[in-house]
């Protein structure tokens, strides 16, 4: 990938082919704000009704995003989607969760993405590329379970209107199922392997993908004029 206002190369892995040109749009991760408070041992049972309730409303997410997928570009790519539903009954993980609520008397935002976080973070430093599209899984399932537990809207990535080549860190399976391929002219990200999630969803999509730049998303502004080959 080439920023040509300032002849800056950026070189990682093709996993999706074609050439992009146009204007670079940056998307930077964006930390969502936990609260943390204290709650009264009387309090716990309704933190884990909230709990309950917020995986099932996660889990038809998923699956309304599972559909949307399946439709638009094929069953085999919605299947990426399968591990987000393991997460979501993960026993292990809830076990962890309810437990904590018990010992600890905090609000159950909080304990689940520390244990979320805890498990994603483990996976990450294991030198497999499965395990840590696995971490990605949990980082995406976690963002979603705790944002239903907020009472908001699953969060949608802020793109412009106009066509664009798409600069990030990473990408989850949920910001990848929301592009819009007319618009999206190419990605680059910073992370990435030819059998990440990023990679095979480009590939159906059709979208020209670059991943593994390493440090892209610092080192570009949005609206500079790129080149991807």
């Amino acid at each position: 990938m080439t920023d040509e206002s300032a002849e800056t190369r950026f070189h990682g892995v093709g996993v999706s082919p074609g050439i992009a040109r146009g204007n670079i749009q940056v998307m930077r991760d964006e930390l969502e704000e936990i609260d943390r408070y204290s709650i009264a041992p009387s309090q716990v049972s309704a933190e884990i009704a909230r709990f309950e309730s917020a995986l099932v409303q996660t889990r038809i997410q998923i699956l309304e995003m599972q559909q949307k997928i399946a439709e638009a570009i094929g069953t085999k790519d919605a299947g990426i989607f399968d591990a987000h539903l393991l997460v979501v009954e993960d026993r292990t993980l809830i076990d962890e969760v309810l437990r904590k609520l018990e010992c600890d008397h905090l609000n159950v935002e909080a304990i689940f993405h520390d244990v979320a976080a805890k498990y994603a973070e483990t996976l990450g430093q294991i030198d497999d590329p499965y395990l840590r599209e696995r971490a990605l899984d949990i980082q995406d399932v976690m963002r979603r379970v705790v944002r239903n537990l907020q009472g908001k809207a699953p969060k949608m990535m802020p793109l412009p209107g106009e066509a664009h080549i798409l600069v990030a860190h990473n990408l989850t399976p949920s910001d990848t199922a929301s592009l819009d391929r007319h618009r999206v002219l190419g990605i680059a990200t910073d992370l990435g392997s030819r059998t990440s999630h990023t990679a095979i969803m480009a590939r159906s999509l059709t979208i020209p993908a670059a991943v593994g730049l390493h440090d892209v998303t610092e080192n570009v502004e949005s609206g500079a004029m790129g080149l991807l080959d």
